[in-house]
């Protein structure tokens, strides 16, 4: 099934102004979020099938592309263990090219951008955004300057400067990175590539639905844990398991749950308040999963309606237990950032609690790979063999 662009746009979720798909924007001039607004997408597993194991065997759900900016990205393993005596699945999101589940976004977005001409972007990011987004930038030929904090894991740092990338580094809280590239933005004009506020990037993100599904059968697990910061794995996964019940494929959605760092969590707060929107944590505190130490998502409105329409929740995990959940999954020859070693304890929280029962099966996402954050590991493990 083709795309039609008569009938596709981006179109703002706060004032409804619609925009071309070509539109040189990353956000509408209310300051809004865009969503991106496509057809239904007709899947049939039959024809997936034949096609390379990779994100764009999906293609008739992602947006209309003049090019494609690849690195390879191929299908990531659905992994059965046993984990309190019972089975869990782990979605290894960290093995992707560039070892975070980024690259599903920043495939999509840098081909876009490519499309549509641009030539030089910006980034803002504790690290793997920005590194993604070099990385494919490299590949497209889009010159890109990447503003991260001073704090962030310099395995990262140094990746993104091996892509090429300009890397500006900026002292003090997550926040401050934001608002200095904001600054740049509107002194520059440069393109803003953003991950956090760019609807291209999401349409990559939501392909993680479809490959788990396909690789369960072509069914909706029952339960799905994964770590937010701005949010966007909760909402890749709400978009692609809806669209796949939408076009038929899955009967039902999958209960979506969110895990965050206790140290600043602004999704568990406000689902906690029953509010309809994320405001902003009053006084963050340093968190080992950098990687979701945002403040407030972008799109805080859209993952609580997520959450709830599915039945979901969210937990907060402490700093002990995200140190607990590297170690038990590091047991399970699993090596991952501590990022994604929220989701163990949020799991093992969730269980206790009884949201979620024994018979339920249980995807766990893992988004990023643990040498990225070496100096972090090293720290939780202690400095390893002695030297004799």
């Amino acid at each position: 099934m083709q795309h039609s662009s008569m009938r596709s746009a981006m179109r703002c979720a706060c004032c409804g102004e619609q925009y071309a798909l070509d539109a040189r924007l990353w956000r509408c001039i209310c300051g809004g979020a865009l969503d991106l607004v496509l057809l239904t997408p007709q899947i049939r597993p039959e024809v997936v099938r034949r096609r390379p194991s990779n994100l764009w065997r999906y293609l008739e759900a992602l947006p209309p592309l003049a090019n494609r900016v690849s690195l390879g990205e191929s299908m990531t393993p659905l992994v059965a263990c046993d984990h309190r005596r019972r089975p869990i699945w782990l979605k290894c999101d960290y093995l992707l090219p560039t070892g975070s589940y980024k690259d599903r976004g920043a495939a999509v977005l840098i081909s876009h951008l490519q499309g549509i001409g641009i030539q030089r972007v910006v980034e803002d990011s504790s690290g793997n955004a920005a590194a993604s987004l070099a990385a494919y930038a490299a590949r497209a030929g889009i010159a890109i300057e990447v503003f991260c904090p001073a704090s962030a894991s310099p395995g990262k740092l140094a990746q993104i400067r091996l892509y090429g990338a300009t890397l500006r580094l900026i002292d003090g809280p997550r926040q401050r990175t934001t608002e200095a590239l904001e600054r740049h933005v509107a002194e520059t004009g440069d393109f803003y590539a953003s991950h956090l506020w760019h609807p291209y990037f999401l349409e990559g993100v939501k392909t993680i639905a479809f490959e788990i599904t396909e690789q369960n059968g072509w069914q909706a697990p029952e339960v799905v844990i994964c770590p937010v910061g701005a949010g966007s794995i909760l909402l890749g996964l709400y978009k692609g398991f809806t669209e796949l019940k939408a076009s038929g494929v899955i009967s039902r959605l999958p209960r979506l749950f969110a895990a965050q760092a206790a140290n600043i969590c602004p999704v568990y707060q406000a689902y906690e308040r029953h509010d309809d929107d994320v405001l902003p944590v009053d006084a963050p505190r340093p968190t080992l999963a950098e990687g979701i130490a945002l403040p407030r998502p972008v799109r805080g409105r859209l993952l609580l309606q997520a959450l709830r329409e599915t039945d979901g929740g969210v937990a907060a995990v402490s700093e002990e237990d995200i140190c607990a959940g590297l170690m038990q999954l590091g047991r399970l020859g699993i090596c991952i950032e501590p990022t994604s070693a929220v989701v163990m304890q949020a799991f093992e929280q969730l269980e206790d609690a009884g949201l979620i029962r024994s018979h339920e099966q249980v995807v766990l996402v893992l988004s990023g790979f643990g040498l990225k954050a070496g100096a972090v590991l090293q720290q939780v493990i202690g400095a390893g063999s002695e030297t004799v």
